[in-house]
């Protein structure tokens, strides 16, 4: 047990077991990343207010992916046949929204608004706006699912959009972390090979810095995945270099000691207790001070600075496993540990930093002013200007990255992330006074420089609807007014010759009333006339009634007589005949009494029908009467009737007395209104012609239109109380230019609201161009802040390790020395190597913390050597501090200089740019450490180790 105890072997069954189940418990670190990966803002920020008011918008824009599905033709324009394709496309897309989790399409062609902003002018390009569930699916599987659905015969399609490009971002920092962690591990060990001449000791550094890793990094995670410590795309990469590079160093110091006391005879167990104790010192010193520097980066308010104290999280796990796990190793193998290697010597001293420190001892200020000409310029030099741009992170390759490209080529550049200005209103904005505010607003904001565009509720299509604006309705208004001075001079006219014919009429109406008085005097004796004539009609109708019975009485008397008058003559005649019998006189008196019936018949049929003609002329005197009645009660009638139209004539008379009298007045009044309309249309006209009438007004029948209600459902949120302007940048919406104009937009956009109805209304710019100043302002404000914390930490620190107060200062100016300088000639690389203008906007936060904590390291090497130098004077013990430390320090710099330069391969410009203002400090930390340390101690100590030594003397 007691051997078990002495070689630590349960020290290292403890980390077995925590290395698998760091394994066992490491979270899906892709997923975690990609979820982690957008920048979190303070609350109070106007892009993360605008983002909340998107968020309580509705269930069609509230926690959605929201994507741009381009379609785009390489050669040529969109034929017809293309179009009806990219719309069965999206017509297929909007019948499987259920499937995709979409909650909302604009198509190219779904209304004249979309056909203006989704088109593109050049007829090669068009756009569908997809907002998709975040609950639906990862964006990774979003995007994959929407770009197959997309597909479309002949067509180039892409998916992009802020979320879609955060994708790809994330997804590169995966691939360049894959690429970094390969070259860091087959770098360090081929270094460590050199310097120690044995694989063993590189094998046992990266296992032990292995475990650290894993272990603290399965720590960071869980703690994210549950815990919701902060997380960004930059934390595993920065845990791999710093531990990878720190934790080298850290080996290299502790087995260097551990083999200088094997060389010195001692034996495995001394050596590594000693080596734990002197070298073991100075690690946990110089490891509490980075520890001190990265925790203190929890106290930063911005998400992507405070994702960095997860470093802090591996440093202190690197120092547990370095104390705790090597110490099994160096007992187990002792000199094995170095194997080939048979001869241990002892330190040696570096000849470079020797020869320097000498240098600065015999002539500090000298020194001093040479490296203040030489560095200080550079560090006078840095621009300060920053590219804030993420896309720019990602290859032009990238589809999504294509899709922006294609989008900025075809359509105005900021229409790929245009801006969105919101306004939340506590009472509904869907009435006149509100959209004339927001008109004047939407005006306003087109009118501003370096604006392509500018879209909201009364202007949809990025231009005004004529008809809701006063001038066009004044138009109507005079063509009205026109119309009805016409009327009027016709009415003026025909007022005339009403006064004129009042006159006539007046005249004739006295002559009218003459003959009615005669016409009613006529009237009498008809009305006489027609009764006498009724009686004389009735009498007549019996007369011919009595005529007309005697008359046929007469007529069968006279057939009767004539008839036996005939017959009686005849027989005379017949019986005075000779020689007839009896016989024959009766024949011959029948046949003639027959001759004589017929004869009779013939003149009666001869004769005129009096009968039928007296009963016609009956029925005719009847009708007659008839009529007479009638005449005789209109008579009557017309009697009273004109007795009536006397007294009107009469009223008449006077009436058109008083208007031949009154007309002239009319004629005056009809003048004087034609006169005062004609001042009015004047009037009219000149306001028409005005800046006042380029005024918005809608009437409320128009508000209710179907069109007009398409663009409330569009730019106003479903409970109408607050909207939304989408603005069109025409440059770069990453550029500095479009940042600035944004805010200045809002501010513009709060001023113009003052004293009205919206007043207190929350105006906030939403988007990419928004959001980047937010992070400039946040970032600027939280990298001062944040340096100044961690510098004060730090310096705590280094009071303690080096027990005094000067020197921390010296430690910290050199570091910071160094940071400016490389700062400044990693700008100059990236512009004549990268063709960069300007350092990624991260740069300076990563390069500034990775830079004092690691370069702190190296200090403490040295500072911490320096007091371990007793009983010699201070010139004498920072000469031999820096040779010794010299070749550590080289080393190190070599070491944690090619581990960062491992993240060049990883092709993202951030990591490449840190890498490099990382390595140029470190080159910088090696050559003018010597001198400010040795100069500092030279012009410090030097005159009060002198007095003291006199004291003593004396």
């Amino acid at each position: 047990m007691q051997k078990l105890l002495k070689n630590h072997i349960f020290s290292l069954i403890a980390w077995v077991i925590i290395l698998i189940i760091s394994v066992v418990v490491l979270p899906d670190v892709t997923g975690l990343t990609r979820e982690h990966s957008n920048i979190s803002l303070p609350q109070d920020v106007q892009s993360e207010v605008a983002q909340s008011i998107q968020n309580d918008w509705g269930p069609k824009q509230r926690n959605t992916y929201q994507l741009a599905v381009v379609f785009n033709k390489k050669n040529g324009k969109l034929t017809a046949d293309d179009k009806n394709a990219i719309n069965q496309t999206i017509t297929s897309l909007k019948d499987n929204e259920d499937k995709y989790g979409i909650k909302q399409i604009l198509g190219p062609n779904d209304n004249i608004a979309t056909k203006k902003k989704l088109q593109s002018d050049d007829n090669t390009t068009w756009i569908a706006q997809v907002n998709v569930a975040k609950h639906h699916a990862p964006i990774n599987e979003v995007e994959e699912q929407i770009n197959s659905a997309v597909k479309t015969a002949g067509i180039r399609t892409y998916v992009t959009g802020a979320d879609v490009l955060q994708n790809a971002f994330s997804n590169s920092i995966q691939e360049g972390i894959k690429k970094t962690e390969a070259i860091t591990i087959v770098f360090i060990f081929i270094v460590l090979v050199i310097v120690f001449r044995s694989p063993i000791v590189p094998l046992i550094s990266l296992l032990t810095v292995g475990i650290s890793f894993i272990t603290s990094f399965a720590i960071v995670t869980n703690l994210v995945k549950y815990q919701n410590f902060p997380f960004s795309n930059f934390t595993q990469v920065f845990m791999i270099i710093v531990l990878f590079g720190i934790g080298t160093d850290y080996n290299i110091l502790l087995y260097d000691k551990f083999k200088e006391n094997l060389g010195l005879g001692m034996d495995r167990y001394q050596a590594m207790k000693n080596a734990q104790k002197i070298a073991g010192k100075t690690i946990l010193y110089s490891g509490s001070s980075i520890l001190i520097g990265f925790t203190a980066l929890s106290l930063a308010k911005f998400s992507i600075y405070q994702s960095a104290v997860g470093v802090a999280v591996g440093v202190a796990v690197l120092l547990i496993v370095l104390l705790t796990l090597n110490p099994f190793f160096m007992a187990v193998l002792g000199e094995k540990m170095f194997w080939p290697v048979k001869k241990f010597t002892g330190e040696k001293e570096d000849k470079l930093w020797h020869g320097i420190s000498k240098g600065t001892l015999a002539h500090p200020i000298i020194y001093l002013i040479v490296l203040a000409v030489i560095i200080v310029p550079f560090g006078l030099m840095y621009s300060g200007h920053l590219n804030y741009d993420d896309t720019d992170e990602i290859g032009n390759d990238v589809p999504a990255k294509a899709g922006m490209k294609i989008v900025e080529q075809h359509f105005s550049k900021g229409m790929a992330e245009p801006s969105i200005l919101y306004i939340k209103s506590n009472h509904r904005l869907d009435n006149e006074a509100d959209l004339r505010l927001i008109d004047q607003l939407t005006r306003q904001l087109q009118s501003s420089k370096n604006v392509s565009m500018v879209t909201s509720v009364t202007q949809p299509y990025g231009e005004s609807i004529q008809k809701l604006y006063v001038k066009n309705q004044l138009n109507t208004v005079n063509q009205g007014v026109d119309q009805a001075r016409i009327g009027l001079n016709k009415l003026s006219q025909a007022s005339k010759s009403v006064a004129n014919g009042a006159s006539q009429l007046a005249t004739g109406t006295g002559q009218l009333q003459s003959g009615t008085g005669q016409l009613q005097s006529g009237a009498g004796q008809l009305q006489s006339g027609t009764a006498q004539m009724s009686n004389g009609l009735n009498r007549l109708n019996s007369s011919i009634n009595s005529g007309t019975q005697g008359l046929a009485g007469a007529q069968q008397s006279t057939k009767a007589t004539l008839e036996s008058s005939y017959k009686a003559n005849l027989a005379k005649t017949i019986g005075a005949l000779p020689g007839l019998s009896p016989q024959q006189k009766m024949a011959a008196m029948q046949a003639a009494g027959i001759a004589l019936e017929k004869s009779w018949s013939q003149a009666s049929a001869s004769l005129p029908d009096v009968a039928s003609q007296m009963v016609q002329l009956q029925s005719g005197v009847g009708r007659l009467a008839s009529a007479s009645n009638q005449l005789h009660s209109g008579a009557t009638s017309l009697n009273g009737g004109i007795g009536q139209l006397n007294s009107s004539v009469g009223q008449l008379n006077s009436g058109a007395g008083q208007l031949a009298n009154n007309t002239p007045k009319i004629t005056a009044g009809v003048d004087k209104v034609n006169s005062g309309l004609g001042q009015g249309a004047s009037y009219l006209t000149g306001l028409a012609n005005s800046s006042a009438a380029d005024t918005f007004y809608i009437p409320k029948e128009f508000i209710k239109d179907d069109t007009f209600q398409t663009s409330i459902e569009n730019y106003l949120s479903p409970d109408k109380k607050s909207a939304m302007l989408m603005i069109v940048f025409n440059t770069n919406p990453s550029s500095i230019k479009a940042t600035k104009k944004a805010q200045d937009l809002s501010v513009m956009a709060k001023k113009s609201l003052e004293g009205t109805r919206l007043a207190n209304a929350t105006i906030a710019m939403g988007g990419q161009s928004a959001k980047i100043a937010d992070i400039k302002e946040v970032a600027n404000k939280d990298f001062i802040r944040t340096a100044a914390i961690m510098l004060v930490g730090i310096g705590i620190a280094l009071i303690f390790v080096t027990r005094s107060l000067l020197q921390p200062i010296y430690i910290l100016g050199t570091l910071l020395l160094a940071y400016f300088s490389s700062l400044s000639i990693s700008e100059w690389v990236v512009k004549a190597v990268m063709g960069n203008n300007m350092l990624a906007w991260n740069t300076p936060f990563f390069g500034f913390i990775l830079l004092i904590a690691l370069g702190v390291d190296y200090s403490i090497f040295l500072m911490t050597r320096y007091r371990e130098l007793e009983g010699s004077s201070p010139s004498d013990r920072i000469l031999k501090a820096c040779g010794i430390i010299g070749t550590v320090v080289i080393s190190a710099a070599i070491i944690l200089g090619g581990t960062f330069a491992a993240l060049i391969p990883s092709g993202i410009p951030t990591l490449i740019e840190v890498a490099l203002t990382v390595i140029i400090g470190l080159i910088i930390l090696v050559f003018i450490m010597p001198i400010t340390l040795t100069a500092a101690v030279k012009l410090t100590y030097e005159g009060i180790h002198l007095k003291k030594n006199r004291r003593v003397k004396d």
